[in-house]
């Protein structure tokens, strides 16, 4: 029976590959104290970690009765695509293991070379853009000393990806702040024409400058309203425990319980994936509703 719901066979997990940055977003909650031991530093322990993640599905499948078949591994900074040489030693790992791959990135550093090879070996890839607007990024802290950031650059990156790989998925991933609530990004979203828009509520794990009230986060979705199709809007509480998240060092986090920070597992490498599973806090209900596929809209949601 046809019940609205889609269970997800592919499992996501998302690894912070580094907290290095160009960028400097006053909101950025990839801040692991500067570690400087990072995972992709060596091809050894890259390869110990990925026989790890790939033990995952197992795992989950027997905890959490969930059904997952394959793994997507999504590539998250800091700025994902800072060092070529290391992400290329990373991406082929994964593909040894039939990983299939995805990545976030804001943009800035992506020349032929890095469209080229998103357009090859990855099933997505996902641009951060919270504004349109020049002042409004050099206040988030999108921008560096070559410039604030280019979304012109960003829709063309789009394109070419586009010409050369017509299948894969584009994300857009925004960040709903005091500072931006009252944006409009339509006519930046429809150019872009991506197959999700994630919309975030910004999350005060960092500080708890720039916040904004559930209202506001609301009134920015309902201006939105006619990209209800693609949109897929998360606050506070959605974002908290239902994630599967990996730091630069490879460890599991999450928020804290405290609301500060964040709670860690083990080193995955040290312990095993399972042992660094059970160590932090997981909401498997939540888990299960991220990788279902509803067609609730956003007028039965408000």
């Amino acid at each position: 029976m046809d019940n609205g719901i889609k269970i997800q066979r592919e499992l996501v997990v998302n690894w912070h590959i580094t907290e290095a940055c160009n960028y400097h977003c006053n909101y950025c909650f990839a801040k692991w104290d500067k570690q400087k031991n990072e995972l992709m530093n060596d091809e050894n322990s890259v390869s110990k970690l990925m026989d790890e993640i790939q033990k995952l599905p197992a795992i989950l499948n027997g905890k959490y009765l969930t059904e997952f078949e394959s793994i997507r591994l999504n590539l998250v900074g800091g700025e994902t695509f800072l060092n070529i040489r290391k992400v290329t030693r990373i991406i082929h790992q994964a593909k040894q293991r039939k990983f299939s791959l995805s990545a976030i990135t804001n943009g800035s550093r992506l020349n032929n070379e890095l469209v080229t090879l998103i357009a090859n070996d990855f099933n997505s890839i996902g641009f951060s853009v919270d504004s349109l607007d020049s002042p409004t990024n050099i206040k988030i802290g999108r921008t560096e000393k070559s410039g604030v950031m280019d979304t012109e650059k960003v829709l063309r990156d789009i394109s070419v990806i586009k010409e050369l790989n017509p299948s894969i998925d584009i994300k857009i991933n925004t960040v709903v702040s005091s500072l931006n609530q009252s944006e409009d990004l339509s006519a930046f979203i429809d150019q872009a024409a991506p197959n999700k828009w994630k919309v975030f509520k910004v999350l005060p794990v960092i500080t708890r400058e720039n916040e904004v009230s559930q209202d506001d986060f609301i009134e920015f979705l309902e201006r939105h309203s006619k990209f209800e199709n693609i949109i897929s809007s998360e606050d506070n509480d959605e974002m908290t425990d239902s994630y599967l998240m990996i730091d630069p060092i490879g460890r599991f986090f999450q928020n804290s319980i405290l609301g500060s920070g964040y709670s860690y597992s083990t080193p995955i490498v040290n312990t095993g994936i399972e042992e660094a599973l059970n160590e932090i806090n997981f909401d498997p209900e939540k888990f299960h509703g991220r990788y279902k596929t509803s067609r609730i809209t956003m007028q039965e949601v408000f």
